[in-house]
């Protein structure tokens, strides 16, 4: 990678034109969606006036960019607060706090040829009780114009192209969930591809959460209805247990895991607006991609309290999400039962919901490398089936067009269930006039070996989640009952994009949870 070595206020432009340029209507910043992120490419050859820069030092570049983004996010998705001057005051901090550390970075990086040093940014976003309640928008606010090229490898700014941007200048989108990085994204570290796997161990932690499959969710049922959370704008107004006191839910899958390998070889979790800082046995470990979320752990354990699966989607539309070998794909699997599920490889501290246990894993791979994904989806069967105490399951989001170009087939028809995303994809659209021939030849590929897994029909939760795909109460009943009508045996219910979003979703009086629900009776 090249850098020239840039000021704050290009960096600042970087951020703005990354948000500009990876924000869509509908899910925003996180859609499930064809990839397609209208990044300029730039140039990998080193030009004059550039430093090669590590892969690692990267990485550490790329893990505090993300947190830093991850509070501004916070902090954009409120354009009123009930103490506005203390947000302007809170934002000059984290800014300078950002300032002062990606200084001592290139100076440690491009001056001395030091190591850089560990990220020391810890600031906590404004409570959700100060954010203004704010509706959805499919309006995006663009950056201004800068000389700034980007890749989803790599990206260089000149130093001197790039405009001061003021604090009081920034435009601030009316509601913008947080992302992930996509520039500077950095490839899995080769390191993870060898070496034997580690072992799993089968004692699962103790603790809420942890006991049982508990409540009387049924994942043969023909009429659950599953919802994302947390890469929205109203993730800041709904939290994860006040989705699942919704009695119209029955699994909630956390959006999501963006990177498979990251710093210190850990990965890299974005929940938006519901979990942000690392414990101090992370940044110690280099595990700066990593959160410790204590109060979605309460969440998860209260979800699951009230009969509610939920699960970790892993990837999104702008996730770094390939493997490279056998061996990286079923190491992975057991770091992610290690830090997620009753495994015991890891330190506790580390682990992101401590000793509560998710009930699974999605599958949202959308960058378009099948590669070892079905070696990857067995490894983490084999895992899961230590822990005999409960069940587990394993769910993928691919898109209706078939095949789907990120997740093979073979591997969904292992899986417990599948929601396809009948949006964002024209004649396969959930309304639309493919709609039902895709249906039933998603239901026959699901069940080409035998029973298969559960087949959802994935739609929008409001206007603004998806670019196209939505639909109103009165059209969306006749269009489930055709569904329920095609004579599938093994239909499941429906995915929504995303939870929150659908509950602030007043449409026809109820809100669209309800209408959803009551659309499968």
């Amino acid at each position: 990678m090249f850098f020239q070595q840039p000021s704050i206020s290009a960096l600042g432009a970087i951020t703005l034109l990354v948000h500009a340029s990876t924000c869509f209507a509908g899910h925003n910043r996180h859609p499930h969606r064809p990839r397609n992120n209208n990044l300029a490419v730039v140039d990998r050859r080193q030009a004059p006036g550039m430093t090669e820069v590590s892969t690692g030092e990267l990485n550490m570049l790329h893990s505090e960019m993300t947190t830093f983004r991850g509070w501004m996010s916070a902090w954009f998705d409120s354009t009123a607060t009930a103490d506005p001057g203390a947000a302007i005051a809170q934002l000059k901090q984290e800014f300078q706090a950002y300032d002062s550390w990606i200084t001592a970075w290139l100076d440690a990086t491009m001056g001395t040829g030091a190591p850089a040093p560990p990220p020391v940014f810890t600031s906590i976003p404004l409570p959700a009780s100060q954010h203004a309640s704010v509706g959805p928008s499919s309006a995006e606010t663009a950056s201004p114009a800068a000389a700034v090229t980007l890749s989803t490898a790599s990206f260089i700014a000149p130093t001197t192209t790039a405009a001061p941007v003021p604090a009081s200048s920034l435009a601030v989108p009316q509601s913008s969930p947080p992302y992930p990085t996509t520039s500077a994204a950095v490839g899995p570290s080769t390191s993870t591809a060898s070496g034997s796997i580690a072992p799993i161990a089968s004692t699962a932690p103790s603790g809420p959460g942890s006991g049982g499959p508990g409540g009387s969710f049924n994942a043969q049922s023909s009429s659950n209805v599953a919802v994302y959370y947390g890469q929205s704008g109203a993730t800041g107004e709904v939290s994860l247990s006040q989705l699942c006191s919704n009695s119209n839910a029955d699994i909630v899958i956390l959006a999501f895991l963006t990177q498979y390998f990251s710093a210190g070889n850990y990965p890299t979790l974005n929940f938006g607006a519901a979990c942000a800082g690392n414990s101090p046995q992370m940044l110690a470990k280099g595990a700066s991609g990593l959160l410790s979320c204590p109060q979605m752990a309460k969440d998860i354990a209260t979800c699951q309290g009230k009969g509610k699966k939920v699960l970790l989607s892993l990837g999104g539309a702008q996730a770094v999400s390939a493997f490279s070998s056998t061996t990286q794909a079923q190491q992975f699997a057991v770091q992610l039962w290690n830090l997620f599920g009753a495994g015991t490889g890891e330190d506790k501290a580390l682990r992101p919901f401590g000793d509560v246990l998710i009930d699974g894993f999605d599958l949202d791979n959308e960058d378009h490398s099948t590669a070892y994904y079905s070696d990857f989806v067995t490894a983490l069967q084999s895992a899961m089936n230590q822990d005999q105490s409960r069940t587990y399951y394993i769910s993928a989001a691919p898109q209706c067009p078939r095949p789907d170009a990120s997740i093979p087939l073979d591997a969904m028809q292992s899986m417990d269930f599948v929601f396809v995303q009948f949006y964002n994809n024209g004649q396969c659209n959930i309304g639309q006039s493919g709609f039902l021939d895709s249906f039933k030849a998603w239901s026959s590929d699901l069940a080409a070996k035998g029973a298969g897994p559960k087949l959802y029909i994935g739609a929008p939760g409001c206007p603004a989640c998806a670019g196209s795909g939505y639909l109103d109460p009165n059209a969306l009943k006749p269009v489930v009952s055709s569904a329920k009508s095609a004579g599938v045996s093994n239909f499941g219910g429906i995915m929504l994009w995303d939870g929150p979003e659908a509950i602030q979703n007043k449409a026809g009086g109820s809100d669209y949870l309800e209408v959803v629900k009551s659309s499968l009776a």
